[in-house]
């Protein structure tokens, strides 16, 4: 067996991984894992990640990122959430699952990205309108459409990784 080959075939399976923790904490994990499927294809001459296999990838990314953003917003409409809590709520859901991750990697990483987003999103919902009831519900709302939503793109990412995995060649 090529040593070589080996390798790059672990790599490929521990940079995937963590790919699915970046989309657990909100970051573009769906997308490292794609590129890491081009570049294997590459390596490779597209003879095992070929281009059906890169395409239903990218179709998986598209799919997920348009779902993720779907359901946050739609989430968010239900309440009248302002744009501004929109956002905020977003940004502090990344910032709440990298600090959770820091605390307890796995767990503490879904708890804070969950945290972080409602926790943002109600301060902003809040200094919108001045309103603590509409403030909760607002958040809530965002939460259970990015919860909803990051569920469906965190699937996406584990079909991803075993598509890939399950198409790395390990002999030369």
């Amino acid at each position: 067996m090529d040593a070589g080959l080996t390798a790059i075939n672990l790599l490929v399976i521990v940079v995937t991984v963590i790919g699915i923790g970046l989309t657990v904490i909100g970051l573009p994990g769906n997308w490292l894992i794609f590129f890491v499927a081009l570049g294997y294809g590459y390596l490779a001459p597209f003879a095992a990640m070929n281009n059906t296999a890169l395409l239903i990838l990218f179709g998986a990314v598209l799919a997920g990122e348009l779902v993720e953003f779907v359901a946050g917003s739609l989430g968010a409409k239900k309440e009248n959430a302002s744009k501004t809590a929109i956002i905020v709520a977003f940004i502090g859901g990344i910032a709440g699952g990298i600090l959770g991750t820091g605390i307890m990697p796995g767990l503490g990483s879904i708890a804070g990205a969950v945290g972080g987003s409602f926790a943002a999103g109600y301060l902003a919902e809040y200094a919108a309108t001045g309103n603590r009831e509409k403030a909760g519900r607002v958040a809530k709302s965002i939460v259970v459409g990015q919860a909803l939503g990051l569920i469906f793109k965190l699937a996406i990412a584990i079909g991803m990784v075993a598509l890939i995995i399950s198409r790395l060649t390990w002999a030369g």
